[in-house]
């Protein structure tokens, strides 16, 4: 038996978090982080398949998760999450080295396609 895929979600809302490690649990190992500071700190210590991050949350924002992730973890696939999608801030995620970028709401099948599409990559 093939051995799960390991995934980082994070996001400062426990909701979000609590949803994607229901929706993803099955298919994949979860480990979470309440915050940017927390998911450099998993980073350090465990290799991730695929890092979920949210853009905006307090103390460390997920563009410094990505940049954090892309120089320390480069085998590690990185999609942005977030409510805030200007095309700024998708642009900007993608300088700093993030594979995907799904803006909120998304739906599960929207999540589960690019979730598939980094894993192919």
């Amino acid at each position: 038996m093939e051995e799960q895929k390991k995934i980082l979600i994070v996001d400062d809302e426990e909701v979000i978090r609590d949803f994607l490690s229901e929706v993803l649990k099955d298919s994949y190992t979860i480990s979470t982080a309440t915050d940017g500071d927390e998911a450099i700190e998993l980073i350090k210590k465990h290799s991730f398949d695929i890092i979920i991050t949210d853009m905006k949350m307090p103390r460390v924002t997920g563009e410094e998760v990505v940049k954090f992730a892309k120089q320390n973890s480069p085998n590690s696939k990185v999609i942005v999450v977030s409510g805030y999608s200007s095309l700024y801030s998708v642009c900007e995620s993608v300088d700093n080295g993030a594979d995907e970028f799904i803006s909120k709401p998304f739906s599960i099948k929207q999540l589960m396609s690019t979730l598939e599409k980094c894993l192919s990559q």
